[in-house]
Order: structure tokens, then C-alpha cells, then sequence
């Protein structure tokens, strides 16, 4: 179950260039006010099409440290049924600076099963760090400290999801390979992804779409080898929003699939579908 909800933020968070930060001003393709709603299910050839969880995105605008920014809630749940065999409830919050999009917080408490774990990075551009404080609730009664080195301008993965829609993405060439940087609790991991060219898909509710398309596979440790199960695809709106309307992660048997059911507040309009 944590590998279906991971397939959201993983997807969407995996794709945007090492070097490249967003751009302030009309730049950003999102404003606040927008929201959008994922549904995750699992499909397989012998098993019907089914509905997991759903995940919510919103955008507001909030004051953080004395600066104005934009504020991302990221919630991810089960739905139905399925609360009976599972439970969860993660949430993911992340700070970004207005004027470039740069995090300068970032907070999770996820509620998975009889797991829970809390972090919250604090972003200190000055001098390429972040300081997270972070414990699972079940062996620590006190928070554990790290100081990470941000490589590669690593950050975590709900603010990557928002900086990679103000990346340029008509810069890409199909069959392009680049790495990446996502800083997770107290290192950095690299990821390599591919850009694939544009492809027109039908996502259910929302009809043909016009996209492009994006793998990405997570580095292993050792920085030799890719790490088994963890290949995803990404096809994001090829319009001025540059929204992910869909997202797969190949099983052994079957697939995980994360699609677009709901949005509002859009910047602009969209032409993709």
C-alpha cells in the first residue's frame, strides 16, 4: 500500500531538471486557489479495474519566516471498503517562496497502519542545507536531528512535484536522460528519468488528453545500479498548466495507476483535454 500512495508523489516529483529552479512571476503555472483530486487503483488482466485511495493537492498563500508563499496540502487516503483492511492518512505540507519557488519548510505525518512518522525540514539556501527533525512514533519518544548538504539543489518531494510545472519542458528531446536530486529524511537519493516525446492518452473521466511522456527510476544507494520495482511513468498536460493526468507503476502482476479525476482553479485554461 505505501508503494501506491509513493507512486504519486514519486511520479510527480521525479521529473524535474537538477539545475533548474522555477521562475517567479507568470513563470509559475499554478496560483493559489488551485486543487486538484487523484484517484489510485490497481488493475490487472484477471482482476477488475479498482479504485484504492484518492490524493488531494491545494494550493494557498500563506507568510513563512517573514515571506510571502505559496503554501502546498498534500493528503492521501483510502477509500470505501478498503479502510476496513488499512489505514491510512499521510500528509505532506511544503512552504514554497514565492518569488523563485524555492522550499523554505517542508512537514509529514503520515498514519500508515500501525505506522506513524512525523519530519519537518526547515531549508537554509544561504548555506545548501536542510535541518530535519524527524521520528517514527513507535521506537522514539524524541525527534532524531540531521543537517543534509542540498546537492544538486535536492529538495523534497511535494516541492519538486510544483517546481518541475515551471521547468521549460519544450527544452526536453525524446530520449533525453537526466539525473536528479530528492532529498528525503536524512540524505539525498538520485534519480534518472527519460523524456519520451508527446503522446496523446485517454484517461478515464477526462477523454483524450495531449501529454508528455516521462519514466524515472530511482538510483540504488551504491549510485550503481537502479533499484528493483521502482520504474514509473508520468504522462503531464502539454499546456501552459502542466498538470500530471496520469500516472503507472508496473507490478509483477498488474499495475498501479494514479489519474486526474478532479481539478479547479487552474491558472490558465486548459487546451490539453
Amino acid at each position: 500500500m505505501k508503494k501506491w500512495y509513493g507512486l504519486v508523489w514519486l511520479c510527480g516529483m521525479l521529473l524535474t531538471a537538477v539545475p533548474a529552479l522555477a521562475r517567479g512571476g507568470d513563470a509559475v503555472p499554478f496560483a493559489a486557489g488551485e486543487e486538484l483530486l487523484y484517484t489510485v487503483s490497481y488493475r490487472a488482466a484477471m482482476w477488475p479495474n479498482t479504485d484504492m485511495g484518492d490524493v488531494v493537492l491545494s494550493v494557498t498563500e500563506d507568510v513563512t519566516e517573514g515571506q510571502p508563499t505559496l503554501r502546498i496540502d498534500a493528503r492521501a487516503t483510502v477509500k470505501g471498503v478498503f479502510r476496513w483492511f488499512y489505514e491510512l492518512d499521510d500528509r505532506y505540507y511544503s512552504w514554497l517562496r514565492a518569488e523563485d519557488l524555492r522550499p523554505l519548510r517542508a512537514r509529514a505525518e503520515l498514519l500508515e497502519g500501525d505506522y506513524r512518522f512525523s519530519s519537518e525540514f526547515r531549508y537554509d539556501w544561504a548555506k545548501d542545507v536542510a535541518r530535519n527533525s524527524y521520528r517514527n512514533h513507535a521506537k522514539r519518544r524524541t525527534p532524531l536531528e540531521a543537517t543534509v548538504a542540498l546537492e544538486g539543489a535536492a529538495m523534497d518531494g511535494v516541492s519538486l512535484f510544483y517546481n518541475l510545472r515551471s521547468h521549460d519542458l519544450d527544452a526536453y528531446r525524446p530520449g533525453e536522460v537526466r539525473t536528479l536530486a530528492l532529498l528525503l529524511k536524512d540524505k539525498v537519493r538520485y534519480v534518472q528519468y527519460t523524456y519520451y516525446g508527446r503522446e496523446t492518452v485517454r484517461v478515464k473521466g477526462l477523454g483524450k488528453v495531449q501529454t508528455l511522456k516521462f519514466s524515472c527510476q530511482l538510483i540504488n544507494d551504491d549510485a550503481d545500479s537502479f533499484e528493483d520495482g521502482s520504474e514509473f511513468f508520468v504522462w503531464i498536460s502539454d499546456d501552459a498548466n502542466k498538470i500530471p493526468v496520469l500516472l503507472e507503476s508496473p507490478l509483477r502482476v498488474g499495475s498501479v495507476r494514479a489519474r486526474l479525476v478532479a481539478y479547479d482553479g487552474l491558472k490558465y485554461r486548459h487546451r490539453a483535454f
